[in-house]
């Protein structure tokens, strides 16, 4: 839709200034050159929109400061937009405001005025820079800049015409009444043109990017604090042109009384009002397992008789009617699930089920910016807090619930550590996993040094992507609760400090915790000797290790560690009652104990109490795997919520190079 604005408002420049040419110029002429120019105009237009804008603002490159609060906000966001990431400029200036500028996402740009930066704490500097980016996910910075320019162009052929009809007028002999009245009603005419151009361009642009910003960060209260402040700070003056005014986040010139009328803002105080609108709706569902109380109306008996009719012929099974449900679940558990479907199709013969893997992270951001290429039916992420933030996400631009019915636990596991026998006993003497012993390892970087064997080489840690993953992100959650004692605070220069140095040390981490075990067990010793991943893993794939590499793996737990527990939400989106039903009944099939025996075959911990780990037949409890515990002595935390894990990503990024 935006390319057709944008070719409209291109072809109408190009219409105007020939109109123009040929009633200032005269003839064909003046038409011919005025055709030329608009060539030219719109040729620059297209390719350099982004330049005109930095030039008008003076727009420069941001210095390191700048940069190292900057680039992992920006970079975060668009991987959660699934867009390439912009080039940042600096608008000298000390009112707060940003823009976006550029013909498409590949070419595009984000200024930011430097009493912006001074002025908001990083979570609403965070929902600016996702409007902003909203922006060019939607493609509006094009329109916008064509839109300011024709505009511009506009008064100035007014100005010029209005010279040349004057002039005409004390030469009445030599001039062309048809063309003096043509002149006189372009004149007239052209002003309100330009009125009605900046119109065009629609208020709810503002509101999508507003509820778009609201999307990525799961946080409409924090673009909504930061719309209050840019809005107090307009006092504050700004060396800006009004043509080009649009293009900001909020209209230095909206104050005035016809610039208010007239602009393609809407006010500040309504777009408040809706991100708060949203913020509500998201609390609804902030705590999942008890915000989905029965709606009971009073219903006339012809009602209710119709919509049990309704419900009955929607969960009614049909003869030779297949329903097909698209379940997308964590890599981790991939080979539990591809064994249980076969005996749910058996057992549901009228049910296809179809099996996706993904990150957890990435399960997340799929389906948030509708990057699958297929209707997912059931999610089941690695733990309940990918759901959580789901829905606060997906609250954040949507009414109504996202899942039908509150969320059902289907497996447990913790996150351990795992080296290799050798390495273990010189890394962990006492047989218990340290955190600083692996950050003593990292810093000496040889075994030598740890007093391991020189031909071991170079110490080599490996974890998962925590952008993508979830073991990835609680392990980083654990190493600075314990580096910090107990705590957990992203804010702190140790907290940075850590995060750089397991960044050096991490090389090119997998996106899943599936595809990391495989690969440490291919690699082997020299390698890869040291890693965490989720204990039911550990145990399914350590015969593997023995097989692969002729030596067996230990596993240690973390104490304190975190407990993942996979969780299995059914979507309401593009889903009907008998897809759903069908989907209830495969997610209460994985609960009963048959099914969670299966589970702890693959080293899973079950959620049902009635199922006994080591009374379970070729249970990996039972197989004097190294360091695997039934009830091992450790306490367990609660897992990171969603804003926790969003500040690991943006730190995480922060320190990426």
């Amino acid at each position: 839709m935006n390319f057709i604005k944008t070719t409209a408002l291109l072809g109408f420049l190009t219409g105007l200034i020939i109109l123009m040419g040929y009633l200032l110029i005269g003839g064909v002429m003046g038409a011919g050159i005025g055709l030329v120019i608009a060539i030219g105009i719109n040729f620059y237009l297209w390719f350099h929109s982004d330049k005109i804008v930095l030039s008008v603002y003076q727009a420069r490159s941001p210095n390191s400061p700048e940069k190292k609060l900057l680039d992992p906000i920006v970079k975060l966001l668009c991987y959660r937009a699934d867009l390439p990431v912009p080039k940042v400029y600096i608008i000298p200036s000390s009112m707060a405001n940003a823009f976006a500028s550029g013909r498409n996402p590949e070419n595009s740009v984000i200024g930011i005025t430097e009493g912006l930066l001074r002025m908001l704490p990083e979570d609403e500097l965070e929902a600016v820079i996702a409007h902003e980016i909203s922006h060019i996910k939607h493609r509006d910075p094009l329109i916008v800049t064509i839109a300011a320019t024709l505009a511009g162009a506009i008064s100035l052929l007014t100005q010029l015409g209005t010279t040349v009809f004057l002039g005409s007028i004390f030469n009445l002999r030599s001039a062309n009444p048809l063309r003096q009245f043509s002149l006189l009603i372009t004149v007239l005419l052209a002003p309100i043109t330009a009125t009605l151009i900046r119109l065009s361009i629609s208020r709810t642009r503002e509101y999508a990017a507003d509820a778009g910003a609201a999307s990525l960060t799961g946080n409409p209260r924090a673009l909504a604090k930061a719309l209050e402040r840019i809005e107090k700070s307009q006092k504050v003056p700004f060396s800006s042109q009004a043509t080009y005014a649009s293009l900001l986040i909020i209209n230095p010139f909206q104050g005035k009384m016809f610039n208010q009328l007239f602009s393609t803002h809407p006010s500040t105080e309504s777009r408040i009002q809706q991100l708060l609108g949203m913020q509500t709706r998201q609390k609804t569902v902030s705590k999942m397992n008890n915000n989905y109380p029965l709606k009971r109306h009073k219903r006339l008996i012809t009602s209710t008789i119709l919509a049990s009719l309704v419900v009955g012929l929607a969960y009614a099974p049909i003869p030779g009617l297949e329903q097909k449900i698209m379940v997308v679940s964590g890599s981790e558990l991939a080979e539990p699930l591809q064994q249980l479907e076969t005996k749910f199709e058996q057992q549901y013969p009228n049910i296809n089920l179809e099996l996706k893997f993904q990150g957890s992270q990435d399960m997340v951001n799929n389906y948030i910016h509708q990057n699958n290429d297929f209707q997912p039916t059931v999610l089941i992420p690695a733990s309940q807090e990918f759901l959580e933030e789901l829905s606060q996400r997906w609250q954040a631009s949507n009414d109504g619930e996202l899942f039908y019915k509150p969320p059902q636990a289907i497996a447990k596991t913790f996150l351990v550590g795992i080296a290799w026998l050798e390495r273990g006993k010189i890394l962990f003497p006492n047989n218990q996993f340290s955190w600083q012993r692996i950050e003593q390892a990292m810093q000496a970087k040889t075994w030598d040094k740890m007093g391991g064997q020189e031909n071991w080489g170079s110490f080599d840690f490996v974890m998962t992507d925590p952008t993508r993953s979830n073991s990835g992100q609680v392990t980083l959650s654990l190493w600075l609760n314990s580096k910090q004692g107990n705590s957990l605070n992203l804010n702190t220069s140790s907290a940075e400090s850590l995060f750089k140095m397991i960044e050096q040390s991490v090389y090119q981490p997998p996106r899943s915790t599936d595809i990391l075990l495989q690969e440490f067990i291919t690699r082997g010793p020299n390698d890869a000797d040291v890693t965490t991943v989720y204990e039911s893993i550990a145990l399914s794939r350590w015969q593997q290790a023995g097989i692969n590499q002729s030596r067996p793996y230990q596993i240690y737990y973390l104490n304190p560690t975190i407990e993942s527990v996979a969780t299995a939400a059914i979507l309401r989106h593009h889903v009907n009652l008998r897809t759903a039903h069908a989907a209830s009944k495969f997610v209460d099939f994985l609960s009963e104990p048959e099914q969670q025996k299966v589970f702890v075959q693959y080293g899973f911990r079950p959620v049902n109490s009635n199922v006994n780990l080591e009374s379970v037949a070729n249970s990996p409890w039972n197989q004097h795997i190294p360091g695997a515990q039934v009830n091992p002595q450790i306490s367990v935390l609660d897992a990171p919520q969603p804003n926790e894990l969003r500040e690991i990503q943006r730190l995480w990024q922060r320190v990426s190079p």
